[in-house]
């Protein structure tokens, strides 16, 4: 019996996405170069942003159905089957990963100047492709955020920070993201031209990737050029 219980396939066969619970369709699978993911992170969040108000105005935030996984710890060793990887929350399980390596700040604010609007000022991913720190600043919130990519999933990070996250991993293969959300890494992938493995294990999100990817696919046909050459694509598009 397969372990997923839908797969979508792109129709070059660059991109496969799978609908399923990544615990049980990980070991199923094979030839993957890089693990790029933000799993859930054991901390039981509250996603109810009905009580935030939106940047025109008086409209307020989205209800989300809670994070499936979130409500216990989180252990991130079924994670580790690739040569590199980058794991976003890993603060908040690092005992669960091998204590080396380096990583990554996600600056939400941008600019540097003060703000109260995010949960945090920042974000980390560790990542065994690096020994160092490095960051990545986009302001990731109120306009810049809902006139860019909306937010179709509550813990959603910018295409652009995926994009950063895989260049960083040195790897042109396939990239996997086991908890795949509305698909933003598989978007990242399709714009620096790797091949993608997704997996989630919410229909309603799977569906949304899958949408999403697809449109992307449209504006960037995946193996039509090697990924060194799609860099100022990338640069144009994220700019």
């Amino acid at each position: 019996m397969a372990a997923y219980r839908d797969c979508w396939q792109s129709d070059d066969g660059a991109v496969t996405l799978y609908l399923g619970d990544c615990l049980e369709i990980l070991p199923t699978l094979s030839g993957i170069d890089a693990v790029v993911t933000d799993p859930p992170y054991g901390m039981n969040l509250n996603v109810d942003f009905s009580g935030f108000t939106g940047f025109s105005g008086p409209r307020t935030g989205n209800k989300y159905d809670q994070i499936k996984g979130d409500d216990k710890p989180f252990d991130a060793r079924h994670l580790l089957i690739a040569r590199r990887h980058v794991i976003w929350g890993a603060q908040y399980f690092c005992h669960s990963l091998p204590q080396v390596g380096g990583w990554i700040v996600f600056n939400k604010r941008g600019d540097g100047k003060p703000s109260e609007i995010c949960f945090g000022d920042c974000e980390l991913a560790w990542s065994d492709a690096i020994q160092s720190v490095r960051m990545y600043s986009q302001i990731w919130h109120g306009v810049p955020r809902w006139s860019s990519e909306g937010r179709l999933h509550p813990m959603q990070k910018p295409a652009g920070l995926m994009a950063f996250c895989i260049e960083q991993t040195r790897t042109d293969g396939t990239v996997c993201d086991p908890y795949m959300g509305s698909g933003t890494t598989g978007v990242a992938c399709v714009r620096t031209g790797r091949k993608f493995i997704g997996i989630e294990i919410e229909p309603k999100y799977f569906e949304i990737a899958k949408r999403r990817i697809q449109a992307e696919l449209e504006r960037f046909p995946l193996l039509e050029k090697p990924a060194r050459m799609r860099q100022r694509e990338l640069a144009e598009v994220c700019a």
